[in-house]
């Protein structure tokens, strides 16, 4: 059975005003970037990419990754979660492995 990954790939609030993160926003390929961390990860790692609701609790997952710039906006709610933070500049530069050895050494 594969671990499950959560990728606070952008947030909103009661499911209204969608923001994506910085650094999410910076990869002019989205979903090719989700694709090839996908085949990374695959098969040990099923990741998921969600838009996480503020107002609600974090969502379950073994790994939750989140980017450097919210650290602040999450301190609180993943206090208790294992956590992996990534920069806008891994996404932009398609860093897969070192991605992958963030989340396996978490």
């Amino acid at each position: 059975m594969s671990k499950k990954v959560l990728w606070i790939w952008s947030f909103n609030n009661r499911q209204q005003t969608v923001i994506l993160p910085n650094g999410m926003n910076a990869t002019m390929r989205p979903l090719k970037f989700q694709s090839g961390l996908r085949e990374a990860l695959a098969p040990e790692w099923e990741i998921e990419f969600i838009s996480d609701d503020l107002s609600e609790e974090l969502p379950n997952a073994d790994v939750i990754v989140i980017p450097k710039t919210n650290k602040a906006l999450y301190a609180e709610r993943s206090k208790n979660a294992k956590v992996v933070w990534v920069s806008g500049n891994e996404v932009v530069e398609n860093d897969f492995e070192g991605i992958k050895k963030k989340i396996t050494e978490a």
